[in-house]
């Protein structure tokens, strides 16, 4: 099997990511390859971006570049066309990446919203910080919202990318509690602040640095690199079916997706925490 590899290479992260799937691909863990890495940022753009283009180029993997910065101005204005000239950005990518055979496209730290084309095109994988049926948004307030209603559960999954932003079917997810021990102290702190404060005052004094909002972000932090390489795992291995419908077993939708906690918190407790 060869996945595709979108990403706009912004940061280290994107960098760590490419490198950990290929590294257990090169091994066998992942008996799979990655047909070609696409980067929305042209060289010289970014330099993250162009830390990345090495990295591939130097493991011999096909790079492929279209620069989304036209585009992105375009969205950060609202221009009226904006949302055709995704479309045309995207047409130009299916073009681009159209001569080779990889039908799933891993978006690792793409930093653009894929049209319907593109949706339609691939199977598009794409990670939210969040259980399946669960918050909705950026990271940021997908942690705000699993402060504010003391959600007993985190976590994370990748699901099948669809034009409705987070609402793609779930392929596979990892969860943990946020009640553990550890962070007891934390949540009787939360608690405390709550009664004298609303939450807008506390986002707005504290932010992401609210001692029980980074907790928890970080423990669903290190949990999106092994979910990710268990599910291209599963995937290679033929063990789940990828649709655009959602994952199946055995010609079985799995509404829900596949659950990997199991082998999520083995990987990490093997020290394979990013």
């Amino acid at each position: 099997m060869k996945f595709g590899w979108f990403t706009s290479g912004r940061d280290q992260a994107a960098l760590d990511l490419f490198l950990a799937a290929y590294e257990k691909m090169e091994t066998g863990f992942i008996p799979a390859g990655i047909a070609y890495v696409f980067c929305d940022r042209a060289p010289g753009e970014s330099p993250w971006a162009d830390r990345l283009h090495a990295a591939v180029r130097a493991r011999g993997v096909p790079l492929l570049t279209l620069s989304s910065r036209e585009l992105r101005a375009a969205l950060r204005r609202r221009a009226p066309d904006a949302e055709a000239l995704r479309e045309a950005f995207d047409a130009r990518v299916i073009e681009l990446v159209g001569g080779f055979a990889a039908r799933i496209v891993v978006l690792a730290g793409y930093m653009l919203i894929v049209s319907p084309r593109l949706c339609r095109t691939f199977l598009c994988l794409n990670l939210h910080p969040a259980l399946p049926g669960g918050p909705k948004g950026t990271w940021q307030e997908v942690m705000w919202e699993t402060l504010a209603k003391g959600l007993p559960e985190a976590g994370a999954m990748l699901h099948v990318a669809t034009p409705e932003l987070d609402a793609g079917p779930p392929v596979t997810y990892c969860r943990f509690s946020t009640r553990s021990a550890s962070l007891a102290p934390l949540w009787a702190a939360w608690e405390e602040e709550l009664r004298t404060a609303g939450l807008g005052e506390i986002q707005a004094r504290e932010g992401e640095s609210q001692p029980l909002f980074a907790a928890l972000r970080a423990e669903e932090l290190r949990r999106e690199f092994p979910l990710i390489l268990l599910t291209l795992k599963a995937l290679a291995e033929g063990r789940i079916h990828l649709t655009h419908e959602g994952a199946a077993v055995d010609g079985k939708l799995l509404p829900q997706g596949l659950d990997l906690t199991a082998q999520v918190e083995e990987m990490l407790a093997q020290g394979a925490d990013p």
